[in-house]
This record gives structure tokens, sequence and C-alpha cells, in this order.
């Protein structure tokens, strides 16, 4: 099975506000929203698995009023893996890798064989098609695992301070790992997409976005459903 696990467990600090990240809102949307229908349009995405930890206790109660929660025919449905089907997943919250671990070693409990494909809460702009495309690249390849990385340049270009760079690579919060909670082998996807750049980390990130947005440089994300 296909799972995406959408990651919404950060305390979204650098952003100074009052409001959790995953609940942000970007053009009177939270960006957790625009994450989740990207992952609904997908072709592939079989389920969505969203991440929480005790820094979202507000995006805890946001997705268990979601309708699309409690209608089995959807996609989103989450679970707890460690019983049966939930409306969302907590983590501990210590940190990315940390939770990482966490989650790797509840799905390996279900099946060894998922793809598990994670993205972060921060990230309204990698459309379906992006994630799609990012799929398709991973099965071409036999390695379990999958980093995507955009060129240092992207962010040079526009301004953003990357939080990591390694060999003028940046990775992009989007990821692919079989459910297996042990070292994967990966492959390198290497995509010069603003859109992969564009995390929602800072106020000054916020600006930018309402730029591209507003010059028609970035997707409209606001009117598709």
């Amino acid at each position: 099975m296909i799972i995406a696990v959408l990651m919404a467990g950060g305390k979204g600090k650098r952003l100074n506000s009052d409001t959790e990240k995953p609940l942000f809102k970007f053009k009177d949307k939270p960006l957790i929203e625009y994450v989740l229908k990207n992952l609904k349009n997908s072709k592939y995405i079989e389920k969505i698995v969203v991440a929480i930890s005790p820094h979202t206790p507000e995006t805890n109660h946001f997705l268990a009023k979601k309708s699309s929660f409690n209608n089995g025919n959807e996609k989103i449905v989450g679970f707890n893996i460690y019983n049966d089907y939930h409306n969302f997943l907590e983590t501990p919250g210590y940190g990315y890798l940390e939770d990482l671990s966490f989650l790797l070693s509840g799905f390996e409990k279900k099946s060894k064989k998922d793809v598990l494909l994670f993205i972060n809460a921060d990230l309204p702009f990698v459309s379906s098609m992006i994630i799609d495309k990012v799929l398709e690249e991973y099965f071409k390849n036999d390695a379990p695992a999958m980093s995507v990385l955009v060129p240092v340049t992207v962010f040079e270009k526009h301004g953003i301070e990357p939080s990591y760079v390694f060999n003028d690579l940046v990775p992009s919060g989007v990821n692919i790992l079989i459910s297996q909670n042990k070292v994967q082998v990966e492959e390198e996807l290497i995509i010069p997409k603003i859109e992969l750049a564009l995390n929602i980390n800072s106020i000054d990130d916020v600006k930018l976005a309402n730029y591209l947005f507003d010059n028609n440089l970035i997707k409209d994300i606001t009117n598709k459903s």
C-alpha cells in the first residue's frame, strides 16, 4: 500500500504566531488543508495518515472535526498504528528524526512492505502532480528509500535561507521510505522547483509566498477543491 504520512507536529516558533503551524492560514485557509487536498488528488496515494504531536493539540481538534475522518470511503482515515482505525496518529514530539523512527516502528508492526511518503504540513505548494512525479521516479529504482532535494540555487534566486545544505542541495521535506525502522539505502531525486523549496517557516516565507502567488509565479492553490 502507498501511504502518505503528513507530518503535522511542529511547533512553528519562527512564525511568531499563537496559531499552530499546521493551522497557520495562507489566503484564509490553514496550511494543512492545502497539503491534504494535494495528497487526496494524487493518483497513487491510497491512504493518508496525519501525524500530530503534543505540540499541536489544536490541530488534533481541527482534524477530529473534519467530516472526511469519519467517512470510511475517504482516503484520509488515519489510524492508530498499534490498534484500530483512528482519526490521527500522535507522535512523542521530541524531534523530526525521533518522531520518524517512532512512526516507522509503528508501521512496521502492521506491514514491512508499505511505501510511506512523508511530507511536512508547511509545504502547501507541493501539488498532486509533483507528488505523483516523485512516486513515479521512486518506482523506477530498486532502492527502498528516496530523498527529494532542491538545488541551493533555487533558494538563492528567491532569497530563501535554507535550513541545511549539503553538496549544494537542500532537503525538501518530502521523502519516501518503506515501512521498516532501519537504515535504508536511498536514491536522491533532484527537482529544481520553488514549490518544494518554499516551506512556510517564517514571516519572510509568508511574504515571499504571497508575492509569488499574487504575481502568478506559483500554482493557484486556492480555487480548486
